[in-house]
């Protein structure tokens, strides 16, 4: 994982290399820092046919050959049937309201950097990897809370799905640690919806 942090794109080491490398105990990373309550919190492991139907849905909503600056009045409508159909599943999720608005905001976002990417570029468009990266990457902060662990100062980082990682500050180097163990759940299921989208969009004619 790679996120920019104070300016400098930072190269994060999984935290089983980390732990590995430092004689770690297994529990050491950011729940050890800060735990995640769960009390309350919706839950997707067991709703895969519900999100099967949102990402049909939503698909199944995009007409083809939708030109590119069409894109950009259509994406409105397409957050808001997205947006609708996870409130339509959230019986089955419990979300909470917050929760499906940060969705389908970041949603939005995705779809209109694909887009804006395309319109910047006279030859070959990034992929959508890169696109999605920056994104993430624009969403990365640092907490301001610094923890104790022995002679070390340990920091989380966030980014748009949660917590991250860790910036372990060590009396001579300071080292990136990835750690999505407590991150949120959907993440990947929103990466691959946002790719398939993000397939129509760069093949749109302009």
């Amino acid at each position: 994982m790679r996120l920019t942090i104070d300016g400098i794109p930072r190269t994060f080491l999984p935290t089983k290399s980390f732990r590995e490398a430092y004689h770690l105990p297994p529990e050491f990373g950011v729940a050890l820092f800060e735990p995640k309550d769960y009390s309350g919190l919706g839950r997707i492991d067991q709703a895969g046919a519900e999100l099967n139907g949102v990402r049909a849905a939503v698909l199944a909503a995009i007409p083809a050959n939708l030109s590119l600056q069409a894109w950009l009045s259509f994406i409105p409508d397409l957050t808001r049937l997205f947006t609708d159909q996870l409130y339509a599943i959230n019986p089955k999720v419990k979300l909470h309201d917050v929760e499906i608005e940060f969705a389908a905001a970041g949603f939005a976002d995705v779809c209109q950097a694909v887009v804006y990417a395309r319109l910047r570029s006279r030859d070959e468009t990034p992929p959508f990897e890169a696109i999605y990266g920056d994104w993430l990457d624009q969403t990365a902060r640092v907490s301001q809370t610094i923890h104790r662990y022995g002679d070390w100062q340990v920091q989380i980082v966030t980014h748009a799905y949660g917590r991250a990682g860790l910036i372990v500050q060590m009396e001579a180097e300071t080292i990136y640690v990835q750690d999505a163990a407590l991150g949120c759940p959907a993440e990947g299921y929103m990466a691959a919806l946002l790719a398939e989208v993000a397939a129509r969009i760069l093949i749109a004619p302009r």
